[in-house]
C-alpha cells in the first residue's frame, strides 16, 4: 500500500485535503494493526560487546522480541526498560515492529490486509480527531469486519464430523 493512494482515497471520501492529518492517521492504523493484529518481523544482526542492545540501535520501532540466536543457536536474554541484556558476540534478533509510512511515496505491505480495510480504519482515526463519533462507530465496524475476515481466510476452520 501506497500513502499516496491512502492520502487520495481518504481525502475523496471525507472531501478533505489534509494530507498531514491522514498521514498521522495511516501511521495510527500501521500501529494498531502490527500491535494487535498481525505481526510484521524483521531480523538484525549486532555486535556485542557490553552484554546490551539498545533499543534505539534498532532499525525499526520495536515491539517484541521473536527470537535471540547466535551461530543458529538460541539464546537466553532478559530484557529491560531501554535495552536487552544478552552475552557477547554476533548476535541475531527477530522482532516484531510497527512500520511507518515516513512519506507520501512510502508505501508498506501487511499480509493479509486488503487497502480497502487499510482505509476504513484510516477514516475511523480521522474521524475520531475530528470528533465525528457516529461515523468514526461506521468505518471502525466496517475495519473491524475488514480484518475478521482475513483471520478467517488465513486460518484453517475445523468443522466437527457429522
Amino acid at each position: 500500500m501506497k500513502l499516496k493512494n491512502i492520502i487520495k482515497l481518504v481525502s475523496e471520501m471525507l472531501n478533505v485535503q489534509d494530507e498531514k492529518i491522514i498521514k498521522r492517521c495511516a501511521n495510527l492504523v500501521l500501529g494498531n494493526i502490527a500491535s494487535n493484529h498481525r505481526d510484521c518481523i524483521a531480523k538484525q544482526t549486532f555486535t556485542v560487546t557490553n552484554g546490551r542492545i539498545d533499543y534505539s540501535e534498532f532499525n525499526r520501532t520495536f515491539l517484541k522480541i521473536v527470537s535471540i540466536k547466535s551461530g543458529g543457536r538460541s539464546l537466553e536474554y532478559s530484557l529491560f526498560v531501554d535495552f536487552i541484556e544478552v552475552q557477547n558476540g554476533q548476535i541475531t534478533v527477530e522482532y516484531a515492529f510497527v512500520p511507518v509510512f515516513e512519506s507520501e511515496n512510502s508505501s508498506v505491505a501487511i499480509p493479509g490486509i486488503t487497502e480497502q480495510t487499510f482505509v476504513y480504519g484510516v477514516l475511523t482515526e480521522y474521524a475520531i480527531i475530528s470528533g465525528m463519533v457516529n461515523e468514526a462507530k461506521i468505518w471502525n465496524h466496517k475495519f473491524e469486519e475488514g480484518l475478521f475476515a482475513t483471520n478467517i481466510r488465513n486460518k484453517n476452520i475445523i468443522l466437527p464430523k457429522v
